[in-house]
């Protein structure tokens, strides 16, 4: 059996053991860590494969997210309607703005993405009538299947955690593929790709989308899980959070985005409890974390660190 094979089985295990032995609180806050692990992942695709760091990932989440508060809570649609609507729609929005920034390249990338984040963030705020403005839209709750009421945390917790599998994996496969290898290639040398006859621009919309498409599905199990729709998270703190969790677990491995995201969860619910400044103590562990291991947790030679102390205790 594989390596890969045995990875997947443990974190499957995981999942099922940390279901069955830990409270509603904890699991409540792994729901919360699950869906910014895909909001990470949605981050890591443009930023590890095209070396594109967006800012509006959260963006296209909230998105998703208005569109099931009002389709949903506010007319009463059926859900088999409004969740492939909502995830249609951060596609939409997606494919839009991909075709903004398609020829734009680094701090340009990253200054557009904030731009139009920025954008429909106001827009929130704004149009009252549609989006409730500050005060948002409540009563977003997901119906009762063959008597299981799915927003209780652990049904929600199964779902949950069976997409994100399902996505990460996805997406490693992804990595893997041609389309995975082209996306490095253009990244590494774009000017060789498009001379090679690549379809660069094609290429680089198909990865906008695809991540606007995982950022739907995570904007989906967020209003889900929060009952409520507001302007907060199409924030600009929301995109950092993101970032952040991305950065520090790794952007540019499959892996590293959720474990950002567990750690970064971890640390608010933990250090939240012994201060009111947990802000300022979460600030200096992340900032410790990136000058020590700017690569991210994933990428940090854990193994060769092993070794060698392995070798200093034998030599003593």
């Amino acid at each position: 059996m594989k390596r890969e094979t045995f990875v997947i089985l443990g974190i499957v295990a995981g999942l099922i053991l940390w279901l069955l032995l830990a409270g509603d609180y904890a699991i409540a806050r792994s729901n919360r860590a699950m869906i910014y692990a895909l909001l990470a992942l949605s981050f890591s695709l443009l930023a590890g494969r095209l070396g594109w760091f967006s800012l509006c990932q959260t963006t296209l989440a909230g998105v998703s997210g208005y569109v099931i508060a009002i389709l949903g809570a506010q007319q009463g649609l059926p859900y088999a309607v409004v969740i492939p609507a909502a995830i249609l729609t951060s596609v939409a929005f997606a494919a839009a703005f991909g075709v903004l920034t398609m020829r734009a390249k680094a701090v340009s990338f990253l200054m557009l993405t904030l731009a139009l984040g920025q954008m429909v963030w106001a827009l929130s705020f704004q149009w009252v009538g549609l989006t409730g403005g500050y005060n948002g839209i409540s009563g977003v709750r997901l119906p009762m299947v063959l008597g299981f009421n799915l927003n209780d945390p652990r049904i929600f917790y199964v779902m949950l955690a069976t997409c994100t599998v399902l996505i990460f994996l996805g997406v490693h496969r992804l990595y893997r593929s041609r389309f995975g290898l082209l996306l490095l290639g253009i990244q590494e040398n774009e000017q060789r790709m498009r001379a090679l006859g690549h379809p660069v621009y094609l290429a680089r919309f198909t990865a906008f989308v695809l991540a606007g498409a995982i950022a739907g599905v995570a904007g989906v199990f967020l209003v889900y899980d929060m009952g409520i729709m507001s302007p907060s998270p199409l924030s600009l703190s929301q995109a950092v959070l993101v970032l952040t969790a991305a950065v520090l677990g790794g952007y540019r491995t499959i892996w590293g985005p959720a474990l950002g995201a567990v750690i970064l969860i971890s640390l608010q619910t933990g250090v939240a409890q012994y201060t009111d400044r947990h802000m300022m103590v979460i600030g200096l562990v992340l900032a410790l974390c990136i000058l020590l291991m700017p690569r991210g947790l994933s990428e940090f030679p854990w193994t060769s660190l092993l070794r060698g102390r392995k070798a200093s205790t034998a030599s003593t």
